[in-house]
């Protein structure tokens, strides 16, 4: 008996044909080839993560484009329902969220009992330092904090490669303990958040600090200059040694308190000038998008 049936082409066999296809130089093949791979969504997205660091420049690339497209749409649903939450957690889940941009699938969990362990240290270290759950004043336990995350654990500010992506995604920053102003500062917020510590973001123009704050003390915090302290008596007297009375100061509006949303808006901004300095427009655009999902 003759079997006149046509093979059955399941996704697995045409994945097999059209990764041999994938570093074809001829665009409107990559252009097809890329859409049938899209028309799979997330059996794509499995199949393809085996070679988003293939030897092959170009295959590396195409799988590493076609995998962020697939991906992006869950990205941004889950920033849309995250933001819809107002959550508490809202800084530590949208950071990590936005390293889905360039590692998707990565298991947050380790990273979130990283930032955990290193609060545990810190407090552990304050205690036997000082004999109780909290020193006496608050720069015993930002100098525990900083003796510990810059001088133990070696985190420093990546002046060599400012304006590498990786700097701005939290797995990277915590992977290779270098960053920015801004991802650093996320860092120490997250551990002083766990310490339930009165610690803020200033969103100054091109650098971002930290602040503490109470009713007896301020000082300021720099996490990308291993975190140097400076009081607010300090700071005021540098604003009256320029001319700037202590009114004045008090309302410049770029030393007020960032809200969490301010702080994940600046790093978005921050990769959306790398991406675009390096003529990604797959990446402009999806970051433009969740920006619109925070701000609207």
């Amino acid at each position: 008996m003759i079997n006149n049936s046509e093979p059955v082409i399941t996704p697995n066999s045409e994945f097999e044909h059209l990764i041999k296809l994938l570093d074809d130089e001829d665009d409107n093949v990559y252009s097809n080839v890329k859409d049938r791979f899209l028309s799979y969504g997330g059996e794509s997205e499995n199949y393809l993560k085996k070679f988003i660091n293939d030897e092959n420049i170009l295959i590396k690339r195409r799988a590493n484009e076609i995998v962020s497209i697939i991906s992006f749409s869950n990205l941004e649903e889950k920033f849309f329902k995250l933001k819809q939450r107002s959550s508490k957690n809202f800084l530590i889940n949208a950071s990590f969220l936005i390293t889905a941009l360039a590692y998707p699938g990565i298991d947050v969990k380790k990273y979130e009992k990283i930032i955990k362990d290193y609060s545990s240290e810190i407090k552990l270290r304050v205690i036997n330092k000082f004999r109780k759950d909290n020193a006496e004043y608050p720069l015993d336990i930002l100098e525990t904090i900083n003796e510990y995350l810059f001088g133990e654990l070696k985190y420093t500010g990546n002046s060599d490669n400012f304006f590498d992506p990786d700097n701005s995604f939290m797995n990277k920053v915590i992977d290779n303990k270098t960053g920015i102003p801004i991802s650093l500062s996320v860092l120490y917020l997250l551990i002083t958040k766990e310490l339930n510590l009165p610690v803020y973001g200033i969103n100054m123009p091109g650098h971002f600090l930290l602040k503490y704050e109470n009713k007896n003390a301020e000082y300021y915090i720099d996490p990308f200059n291993k975190g140097l302290i400076i009081s607010g008596s300090e700071a005021e007297r540098f604003a009256k040694n320029i001319g700037i009375v202590k009114s004045d100061f008090d309302s410049i509006p770029y030393l007020k308190k960032s809200t969490d949303t301010e702080i994940i808006l600046r790093m978005l901004r921050n990769l959306l000038e790398i991406y675009r300095e390096k003529s990604d427009s797959l990446k402009v655009a999806q970051i433009e998008r969740l920006m619109n999902v925070i701000i609207t």
